[in-house]
């Protein structure tokens, strides 16, 4: 049996309960209150990640509330993909996209990520418009919006009324 033994004053232990306490109310100080974030719900927001993304239901308002309708109610296609570990010249710029809408994909480093497509039947004056969405542990990390014509176009996921 081993016993160890200290001799600690009063104003030790003072000492080490105040910084106990400051270091407490400095975590509640600096924890977001939910109804002061002003965080918007999942169908309005536009920009930065949003989660609370785990249903094809929320998926699909999501978009409704960035004004987008979907051709079908279900994606036209779902696969996994790999965020690289090093961006190249295309990944950086693709990066450049998503942070114009608050997205960064920086932070998502070689992890897999799933990739949900949908079509948009109601982009004005284009035929064949997609939208992808990546979600990483039920957050919405980026996507883009963009048409698969020879003069197409792509940009990232903003609202419908904030198009370029």
């Amino acid at each position: 049996m081993i016993i160890f033994t200290a001799k600690v004053s009063k104003k030790r232990i003072l000492a080490f309960i105040a910084i106990v306490a400051v270091i407490l109310v400095a975590v509640f100080w600096a924890a977001p209150d939910k109804e002061q974030t002003g965080q918007e719900p999942v169908s309005a927001q536009t920009s930065g990640s949003v989660g609370g993304i785990k249903t094809n239901k929320d998926r699909l308002t999501y978009l409704n509330g960035l004004g987008y309708q979907t051709t079908e109610e279900q994606p036209k296609s779902m696969q996994e993909v790999l965020i690289p570990k090093t961006f190249d010249a295309t990944y950086s710029e693709y990066n450049l996209l998503q942070l114009e809408c608050g997205f960064d994909l920086t932070g998502y480093k070689g992890k897999r990520v799933t990739l949900y497509t949908y079509g948009i039947k109601n982009y004005p004056g284009e035929e064949n418009v997609l939208a992808d969405l990546l979600v990483y542990k039920d957050k919405i990390i980026g996507g883009g919006v963009y048409t698969v014509a020879l003069d197409g176009f792509m940009h990232g996921l903003r609202a419908a009324d904030q198009k370029q």
